[in-house]
């Protein structure tokens, strides 16, 4: 995979994509610098008066819901948002149909027309449209070929809502967006045209999993590097651009197969699983050091910063051939991973959908049927300050005592309020995501798992019900012991935190708090059951410097390194310099049982090439080994520094 010809794509698609969403909001009436529009539409017996035509009620909701997200959160952000939504449905149509699982709808019947083989088939007499007043659209636009345009909009939002998989992952397209699809989508150089013609993506590429990931790194890196270019905190929704990097694979298979795959051989040391992972590090377990686990279903598996779900991936990949081994059909395998084992947690809407898509294709290459969605992988985002979104079908606010009541279907005072609590803290959860803790008794927990399972039952819920789920899945998600976490979490230091992240983290994370990467560490050993394990890369600092000296004491004096990849620069090779340098390691929640093992690849020239050094134990003579390190010879050292590599002399 050429992620260099990746990101040309990327990028020029972002372009393309922003420049039209901006031509429509313009011809929409809205001025691009304010946000203010030029007119609104006035409604009328059924329909609506603007610009001098004629239009339908549901244009005038769209419009009128466009005009209060732009008032809430500017231009800007809502042509983001609007161009990313056509990106990644356009890009998803596309990977399942160069994966088989859907007809080729967007590519062009012929070079010459540019029809879309969708608007083909509906001029035949094949359409997916159900509802009578888009059918009598449809049918009055297709009696003119001149208006391709016109019917492929209209056909490829029916095609979204009809499709499971885009449906599920990306949300039906009923409200504002709509109105935003550029209308030279399908001109030479719009972003059909780009899709169908670019020379960047292989059909190899687009039978990756890995694919999703790239084009989402690349999509977002010319707003990284404007938002790196302002040198100032960061803003809620600037934390997405400024944090996501795409993980090295090898790395991953690492981190999954010394968390995920130790836990599994510990229990089935006999497995011939253990023969085909090449990253597994050779490591000594104790018996009162081992998870013991009844069944393979009980295992609990997350990734709270999962971005586009490169890591779930693997995660998935692993349990899948545990399941396989232990007798599981390829469905029964899917399903119980999907429901039981694994979860994954984002703050960024749209790396969550990518990760829901990622892991469905995954499943969809072991098990077809899966395109059916009948069960959708656990993967969250943060909902909304309560305020925002709690209104009723008449726009009156929602109490949220009453609906907690509701929910609980009770007047319990000491759940209402350990409830009300909890999702209040979510007004910061934009900015805070995976590390929100909590504050709910175990009771209280119990009576939400049983709700939350009650409620998925039901094909009907209140608004208010049906609003507060997604608070109530994510409370259950934070507040789980996990046995594996496997996380490449966000890095941003102190300084460039926002003052709502910056106060919670200094309230609750005292000892890690000078980097967002050294808080996850704190809070992946908190979200552990006993002997559980995480694997994590991030930044070498927390093994040096003296601002994380509480947290290398508290780490090296109650819990075990097991083993470390030190990284150091050049191992993410899109990123230039010496200013990113990683570590790579796997921590145990228990007290030190035996000794770690450590490779220095430090001086690997570029991520292939640490991964040559792993592989092979040693580069030309100079060490990169070294296995059955004490830990508690880092104590001696004054700091606590992760000196590894020191010799018995200087200890």
């Amino acid at each position: 995979m050429d992620t260099a010809k990746l990101k040309r794509f990327a990028c020029e698609a972002r372009n393309i994509l922003m420049q039209g969403v901006k031509q429509r909001l313009e011809a929409l009436g809205f001025d691009l610098e304010t946000g203010t529009p030029a007119e609104m539409p006035v409604a009328m017996d059924g329909g609506a008066l603007f610009q001098g035509d004629t239009w339908s009620m549901d244009f005038y909701h769209k419009w009128m819901s466009l005009h209060n997200a732009i008032a809430c959160r500017g231009v800007r952000a809502v042509a983001e948002e609007a161009a990313y939504t056509w990106f990644n449905r356009f890009v998803a149509i596309r990977i399942m149909a160069k994966q088989g699982l859907i007809t080729p709808v967007l590519s062009f019947e012929n070079e010459d027309s540019r029809v879309p083989v969708i608007v083909s088939e509906a001029r035949q007499g094949r359409m997916l449209v159900n509802d009578n007043e888009t059918q009598m659209k449809l049918r009055e636009l297709l009696e003119d070929d001149s208006r391709t345009d016109e019917q492929f909009a209209l056909l490829i939002v029916a095609y979204c809502h009809a499709t499971p998989i885009i449906n599920r992952c990306f949300g039906a397209i009923s409200d504002y967006t709509e109105l935003l699809l550029p209308k030279n989508i399908l001109a030479d150089g719009g972003f059909v045209y780009l899709l169908n013609n670019t020379p960047f993506i292989t059909d190899a590429d687009y039978q990756s999993a890995e694919l999703i990931g790239w084009l989402y790194q690349f999509y977002i890196s010319e707003r990284k590097d404007e938002v790196f270019a302002k040198k100032s905190k960061y803003t809620p929704d600037e934390l997405p651009a400024a944090t996501q990097i795409f993980t090295p694979n090898w790395i991953v298979k690492y981190m999954v197969e010394n968390t995920v795959g130790r836990i599994y051989l510990d229990n089935d040391p006999y497995s011939d699983l253990a023969s085909s992972m090449r990253y597994l590090v050779d490591n000594e377990t104790t018996d009162d050091a081992k998870l013991q686990l009844d069944d393979i279903t009980d295992m609990r598996v997350a990734d709270l910063a999962c971005g586009s779900g490169h890591i779930l991936n693997e995660c998935f990949d692993l349990l899948f051939r545990i399941y396989i081994e232990n007798g599981y059909s390829p469905q029964d395998a899917i399903e119980s991973i999907f429901s039981k084992n694994l979860v994954g947690i984002d703050l960024d809407t749209r790396a969550k959908q990518l990760a829901q898509f990622a892991l469905l294709m995954k499943a969809c290459q072991y098990d077809a049927n899966m395109r059916d969605c009948h069960v959708m992988p656990c993967v969250y985002d943060m909902p909304r300050p309560w305020h925002e979104v709690a209104t009723d079908s008449e726009g009156a606010e929602l109490s949220l005592i009453e609906e907690l009541q509701r929910f609980i279907m009770g007047d319990d005072k000491e759940v209402v309020n350990e409830l009300n609590r909890a999702v209040l803290l979510f007004d910061d959860a934009d900015s805070l995501g995976s590390i929100m803790r909590f504050d709910i008794s175990e009771r209280t927990r119990n009576i939400i798992a049983v709700r939350v399972s009650e409620y998925e039952q039901e094909t009907y819920l209140s608004e208010g019900i049906a609003v507060l789920l997604p608070y109530m899945r994510i409370i259950l998600a934070l507040t789980e012991r996990y046995h594996a976490l496997v996380m490449n979490p966000p890095y941003m230091g102190g300084g460039s935190m926002n003052l709502a992240l910056s106060n919670y983290v200094k309230a609750n994370y005292p000892n890690s708090k000078a980097d967002l990467f050294s808080v996850f560490m704190d809070v992946c050993v908190e979200r552990l059951c006993a002997k559980g394990k995480y694997g994590m890369i991030n930044m070498q600092s927390w093994m040096f410097l003296s601002s994380f000296e509480a947290l290398r004491n508290d780490l090296l004096s109650r819990y075990h390194i097991e083993s470390m990849l030190h990284l150091g620069p050049r191992t993410f090779d899109e990123l230039s310099g010496e200013v990113v340098q990683n570590t790579a390691f796997v921590v145990a929640k228990h007290q030190l049982q035996n000794n770690g093992t450590y490779f220095r690849l430090v001086d690997g020239k570029n991520c292939n090439d640490k991964e040559r050094l792993f592989l092979s134990h040693s580069d030309n003579g100079a060490k990169v080994y070294y296995p059955n390190v004490s830990q508690k010879n880092f104590e001696k050292i004054p700091g606590c520094p992760i000196g590894y590599w020191v010799s018995e002399k200087m200890i």
